[in-house]
């Protein structure tokens, strides 16, 4: 594995420290090759998470929660309504149980946020790294299955008064390029491309600078800020 592929691998899994993220970050603006490989990493980590099971607590941990609610002194005072309700608050056989169903509810929402946080997330059908013109990277696209697309901006993108950012896809030179939206100004942004083909390898994405509320004639006019050919992710 080279050093550059370590750097970035160490990035995406959170082990680099500030100041070397910072770096990274820094570089991430005028270094492409680092670009691809924050990208290459970031997918490859996410089918990671379909290899964890939903793990049950064991019986001993049971056992000690129910041994930790029964030992807990229980100081209540009967009401005055009716001999029922009175009867229910004397009874420590009452308050144990409806202590562990309450221990045992909080628990198994534990377990539930954590299946769910396990489930893994979707992974992009193609990845785009979008560069400017002097090939510095600027933005990555991701684009899924389900005609929604991430834009992920790596730099930022000026957008004077009267401006606006517009975001296009071209996969059929017959078609021509296909509006994706819109960004007042370069940050993360998820849109939607449903109807249109599953996206593929060399699909091209870019980004132009458009009137304001987008092009007049739904084809790109201003001048390509970004652009780039999407890869199917390893």
């Amino acid at each position: 594995m080279s050093d550059l592929d370590t750097r970035a691998g160490e990035y995406v899994l959170g082990l680099a420290d500030a100041e070397e993220a910072a770096a990274i970050e820094r570089d991430l603006a005028r270094d492409p090759d680092l670009a691809r490989a924050v990208a290459a990493w970031r997918e490859r980590l996410l089918p990671l998470d379909a290899g964890a099971d939903r793990v049950a607590p064991s019986p001993v941990l049971w056992e000690r929660i129910h041994g930790s609610i029964g030992e807990r002194p229980v100081a209540v005072q009967p009401p005055a309504s009716t001999r029922r309700l009175a009867d229910l608050w004397a009874s420590l056989g009452f308050w144990r149980g409806f202590g562990f169903a309450g221990a045992a509810a909080s628990l198994g929402l534990g377990l539930g946020l954590g299946a769910a946080l396990l489930r893994p997330a979707p992974a992009p059908v193609v990845v785009a790294v979008l560069e400017a013109a002097d090939r510095s990277p600027g933005a990555i696209v991701e684009a899924y299955a389900d005609g929604s697309v991430l834009l992920r901006p790596l730099t930022d993108l000026p957008v004077p008064e009267g401006k606006i950012l517009q975001v296009w896809t071209l996969w059929d030179r017959a078609v021509g390029p296909v509006p994706l939206g819109l960004l007042d100004a370069a940050h993360e942004a998820r849109m939607n491309a449903a109807g249109q083909p599953v996206p593929r390898g060399q699909q091209l994405y870019e980004i132009t600078l458009e009137p304001a509320g987008g092009s007049p004639t739904g084809k790109p006019t201003g001048p390509i800020l970004l652009k780039g050919l999407a890869t199917t992710p390893l």
